[in-house]
């Protein structure tokens, strides 16, 4: 069966080559695929924040007759781009890091929510910390990265387990005039367990360095969110010790299906693979899951649910009730600098159910804060 599928990539300051990225990470996994390979009709979306993805959506499936759609798109329109490939019938595949929490109306047979599941790794890192770390937490974020539900994704797993919040930290929006020891004054005026910290690309440097030359270094542990201790991002020594995070996927992990994909990448584009080129890999993955090549169909993803699995370098992935992606296990891993580069070692695998609760808790949160999709700036 011969696809058209047409790939609506937004851009990233964070990301810089988002798109070349996503498209790599596409690219080879239909490479690795029984099916022919298909035609791709690229189109760009600015910061996928408004109306105008609609307008794009429907031109790929009216116009370029594109089989199955592949799109970022903001929590705030989410609804109107599911509404309209359920009207058509035509299959999206909705990529997006996780930095809000889907609720219902995000539902259709039409729709799979690719993910990379950061408020759940946050909810989750919240349970850990309260049974691993202590009772008391003190926590910090950017102005930027504060914007999405990662933060209380955290509060509920941690206050579920009896922990409690005595101190925060926010930045300001123009980061760079900002005091970075202002953060070190909070931590100095308070009594608690740990740090847990909210930052992304180069604020989050600022903030390992000032927390390297602090006396809490080495002394304090430390848990981020897991896009703060990217080593695409972070790539020299800030000597900052003790910062543990909890994802969904590893790159140091030590399986042959994550070694296999970062050789075959790397040969592939003569670059090491990011987060990025990983969900481009992850939606070829599950293009190749909907098709049925002898009978030259493609199943809707209701269809699929109850028995889908995908074989991810991040391990084995299944789907929750929101047709969203959904890991077998999250990873804490310890932030580690070699000679050379930075590392995130797998130190425990945790396994969790489908984290029910947290959607049932978010259901009737509304959406607030930035309307671009995370690290999509």
């Amino acid at each position: 069966m011969s696809l058209k599928i047409g790939v609506m990539v937004p851009r990233s300051d964070m990301y810089p080559a988002l798109g070349m990225d996503f498209l790599n990470g596409l690219k080879l996994s239909f490479s690795q695929s029984m099916l022919p390979e298909p035609q791709f009709i690229i189109e760009g979306i600015g910061n996928a924040t408004d109306k105008s993805l609609m307008k794009t959506a429907e031109k790929l499936v009216l116009q370029e007759n594109v089989d199955i759609t592949i799109s970022f798109c903001s929590v705030f329109f989410l609804d109107e781009f599911v509404a309209l490939f359920n009207s058509y019938r035509k299959l999206l595949i909705h990529v997006d890091l996780g930095g809000s929490v889907l609720k219902k109306e995000h539902v259709s047979p039409y729709v799979f929510h690719l993910s990379l599941n950061l408020c759940q790794s946050a909810y989750t890192s919240g349970e850990w910390a309260a049974k691993n770390l202590g009772k008391k937490v003190f926590m910090a974020s950017s102005f930027y990265d504060g914007g999405y539900q990662m933060t209380e994704s955290f509060v509920q797993g941690f206050t579920k387990h009896g922990g409690e919040v005595v101190g925060y930290y926010v930045g300001i929006s123009d980061y760079k005039s900002d005091d970075p020891h202002r953060l070190i004054e909070g931590l100095q005026a308070e009594e608690f367990d740990f740090l847990f910290a909210l930052f992304s690309f180069n604020e989050g440097k600022r903030i390992f360095d000032t927390l390297a030359n602090s006396e809490f270094n080495g002394k304090l542990p430390i848990l981020v969110v897991p896009t703060m201790t990217d080593p695409t991002i972070v790539t020299e020594n800030l000597n900052v010790e003790n910062v543990h995070s909890i994802a969904s996927w590893a790159f140091d992990d030590e399986s042959e299906k994550m070694k296999n994909f970062k050789s075959s990448y790397t040969q592939a584009f003569e670059n090491q693979p990011n987060i990025i080129s990983l969900l481009g890999y992850e939606a070829g993955l599950t293009v190749e899951k909907c098709v049925n090549s002898e009978a030259g169909t493609l199943a809707n993803f209701d269809d699929l649910k109850s028995e889908f699995t995908i074989d991810s370098p991040r391990g084995k992935l299944s789907c929750n009730h929101f047709i969203e992606s959904h890991p077998s296990s999250f990873k804490l891993r310890k932030f580690e600098f070699n000679e050379t580069q930075y590392h995130n070692h797998i130190k425990e695998e945790i396994i969790v159910e489908k984290h029910e609760d947290l959607y049932k808790n978010f259901e009737e949160i509304t959406y607030t804060g930035w309307m671009n999709p995370y690290i999509c700036t």
